[in-house]
């Protein structure tokens, strides 16, 4: 297999040399070089690429018996992914390599074909890891354990936190709440894990506002009946707009109400293996 990685501009390297080391070294019998603006850091093999890879949908890359373009960034500039470009994403022959399911959709509302596109992440991102923290209360009305259950698991490399109450043996009323996380950190302390983490999710707590103060993504789920436990306080409707737990992530971090919103919000694109993904579809794509 001969791969040209065709850079227009040197930016384009951020997104090429991932790929190049991949397939280096997964695919060690394959030649692959750079070409185009980057073509002078690799001697090319001779004969014409069966792939060529480009960062740029438009790019003055030659054409091969499989083109993808992988892209260069999740914004679209009124081109990449929009309309004014759209006749040349349907009709120039290459399949697209996308940094998600919103992008693909993106495309298939231009009137690309499925069978064109794989959703692979960036390949920017293949060295680089997301650290989510997961760190519901104990409280049946304020806790996100009731929306999320053990959905949690569905986020790739999340670490979960269980509040103390929650991993108390002699708290009866907890075990069905403390159920859904048989896999939950046991070996850092909450300051340990707010350090680690770059996501936090929580509940009406407090670890969604510690992590805003700190700089770091606060994601608070929402628990329909937060409402029934204020009002039995004695707290009205205006103060409870004021409390921290409601202002703060409604103004500065991000409220999800359901499992599914908060999956979308974590999962905004694959983190990490972009470069094997893009091997494994040019190995479909070419026999």
């Amino acid at each position: 297999m001969k791969v040209m990685l065709y850079g227009d501009w040197p930016l384009a390297l951020t997104y090429l040399e991932p790929l190049y080391q991949y397939i280096r070294t997964s695919e060690p019998s394959w030649d692959v070089w750079f070409d185009g603006a980057v073509g002078e850091r690799r001697s090319p093999p001779i004969g014409a690429p069966d792939v060529v890879i480009t960062c740029d949908e438009l790019s003055a890359a030659p054409n091969a018996p499989l083109k993808v373009c992988i892209f260069h960034g999740m914004a679209s500039k009124a081109q990449a992914f929009a309309t004014p470009r759209g006749d040349q994403f349907v009709n120039r022959s290459q399949d697209y390599a996308v940094p998600s399911d919103y992008y693909r959709d993106l495309l298939v509302s231009l009137g690309v074909g499925e069978d064109r596109i794989v959703v692979t992440g960036l390949t920017k991102h293949d060295q680089l890891k997301r650290r989510v923290l997961y760190a519901p209360t104990h409280n049946d009305e304020l806790s996100a354990i009731p929306v999320i259950t053990n959905r949690i698991y569905e986020v790739s490399g999340v670490r979960v936190m269980l509040h103390m109450y929650l991993q108390n043996p002699t708290l009866k009323m907890h075990h069905s709440l403390a159920a859904h996380y048989p896999v939950h950190d046991t070996e850092h302390d909450p300051v340990e894990n707010l350090a680690w983490a770059d996501t936090v999710i929580g509940d009406m707590g407090s670890i969604v506002m510690e992590a805003l103060a700190l700089g770091k993504r606060g994601i608070q789920v929402l628990n329909p009946r937060h409402r029934d436990y204020y009002q039995r306080k004695g707290i009205s409707e205006s103060e409870l707009e004021r409390l921290p737990e409601i202002h703060l992530p409604r103004r500065y971090g991000l409220v999800v109400h359901s499992a599914d919103e908060l999956l979308e919000a974590v999962n905004i694109a694959p983190v990490g293996g972009a470069s094997a993904k893009i091997v494994e579809w040019i190995k479909q794509r070419l026999g």
